[in-house]
């Protein structure tokens, strides 16, 4: 414990807060080589408000209640999604609360071949369009429904014995396989 005086004399002025630090450097075999302790003292002055009002620096507060949990993202719906593989058949029925956009790109990441957005809709319809399309299924979430007909067209339909109202955002099908 050091003295008033003795913080005084080494340039701290009011209360010091010292963090200790131990750091343990290890061998790739995980057996430990050495350690290392750090002490850190720092002087920087500690200031207790009663009132909010008494505070100089705004961006010291901490904002009210309701400003804080508009700060947590609203959950973001759900959206079923057909996509298709450029040069194939195969369709991929999924869904997701990211944009199609988004999902596109993560998707993509582990195809060979150029994944397209073909039909998007409000809503989670992928586990019943699955069991629809079950004898279609060739793995996964991949289906075959060409000898049902269009791919959109034949999910669009399914969606529509499903009661969805919504219409659903179709996009650029050029360069897939019928």
């Amino acid at each position: 414990m050091a003295t008033d005086a003795e913080l005084e004399a080494f340039g701290y002025k009011g209360p010091v807060v010292v963090t200790q630090i131990v750091r343990t450097t290890f061998r790739a075999d995980g057996t430990p080589i050495g350690k290392s302790l750090t002490v850190q003292g720092g002087s920087t002055e500690l200031r207790f408000y009663q009132d909010a009002a008494d505070v100089e620096d705004d961006d010291a507060l901490l904002p009210p209640a309701e400003v804080q949990a508009a700060k947590v993202p609203a959950p973001r719906s759900w959206r079923t999604y057909l996509l298709g593989m450029e040069g194939s058949a195969l369709t991929k029925i999924g869904h997701t609360t990211d944009t199609l956009k988004g999902r596109v790109a993560q998707l993509q990441t582990g195809q060979p071949a150029a994944l397209q957005p073909l039909l998007e809709v409000d809503g989670d319809y992928e586990r019943s369009l699955h069991t629809r399309f079950e004898d279609y299924r060739l793995r996964g979430e991949w289906f075959d429904l060409t000898p049902l007909g269009d791919p959109v067209t034949v999910v669009v339909e399914a969606l529509m014995e499903l009661g969805v109202d919504t219409r659903p955002r179709l996009h650029h099908t050029e360069g897939l396989a019928p």
